[in-house]
């Protein structure tokens, strides 16, 4: 593949050996921050299921579009959530199209994302947060997160490939009411996740693949995704797969995934 080479050098604590979900979906994006163990495991990944790279690439362009229509309607600031490695065409990137002035923060519970991405990021617009999706008020009472974020203003939160990763428990559910009630009216919150509805079997095979490699996550339905958003509008058309959501340009049918990643967009009155 294209991205094969490793990008040079080893950040301090970095395990090079061992699978890395962030670096795992940086190598199905075409991305080089990756090592042979991820690219190993993406391959038995993809092996045993053809549809996961162009998953990945189906969320990014979920991911852009997304941000797109965010902007549109006048968010400038952005929280991604369980962000990953913010390269190819990741949130900053895509929102100073539209805005110059927009800022970002991203947060992700892995170490190893921010030992790779801080240095990928724009100073002063953008910055990258070690905190964890299931404990969202210490996300939201981090004061670097206030440096770039007024949470008394419409804010964009994303939280993609995420969802499934996460358990079903009163806790998990607790979080993201933690979530809405924190985020100002005219906010939008986007999700996507895996889910059972139009390919039980594909779903849940590709499912155990990626808790095989990971050891978490729980299978949804679309209703259970849908759960997420509490009282917030979905906004049109819904949740639907996720080049179904607002397409602006046709997708090569080559590129067009089974329909096992669904996603959708919020806003808070």
């Amino acid at each position: 593949m294209a991205n094969e080479p490793t990008a040079p050098g080893t950040p301090p604590g970095i395990e090079p050996d061992v699978p890395n979900v962030a670096r795992i979906y940086d190598y199905f994006l075409g991305g080089r921050t990756h090592y042979p163990a991820d690219r190993a495991a993406a391959q038995r990944i993809t092996a045993a299921n053809p549809q996961a790279p162009l998953l990945a690439r189906a969320m990014r362009r979920w991911l852009v579009r997304v941000v797109a229509a965010m902007t549109a309607e006048g968010i400038t600031q952005f929280l991604d959530l369980g962000a990953g490695l913010p390269t190819q065409d990741n949130v900053h990137e895509v929102a100073a199209r539209h805005h110059p002035d927009t800022t970002v923060v991203y947060v992700d519970n892995d170490p190893t994302v921010l030992a790779h991405g801080r240095p990928l990021l724009h100073p002063g617009r953008s910055l990258l947060l070690l905190g964890d999706v299931q404990d969202m008020a210490s996300v939201l009472d981090h004061p670097d997160l206030h440096t770039l974020i007024d949470l008394t203003a419409p804010l964009g939160v994303i939280i993609s490939g995420v969802v499934h990763f996460l358990p079903e428990s009163p806790a998990t559910t607790t979080q993201f009411t933690v979530l809405r009630h924190r985020l100002a009216p005219g906010s939008a919150l986007a999700l996507n996740s895996l889910v059972s509805d139009a390919d039980p079997t594909g779903a849940t095979t590709l499912f155990r693949l990626y808790q095989g490699e990971t050891g978490r996550g729980q299978l949804r339905t679309t209703h259970q995704l849908r759960e997420f958003y509490g009282d917030f509008d979905l906004q049109e058309p819904g949740l639907v797969p996720l080049d179904d959501w607002r397409p602006d340009i046709p997708v090569p049918p080559s590129a067009l995934p089974k329909p096992l990643i669904w996603g959708g967009m919020a806003r808070k009155r």
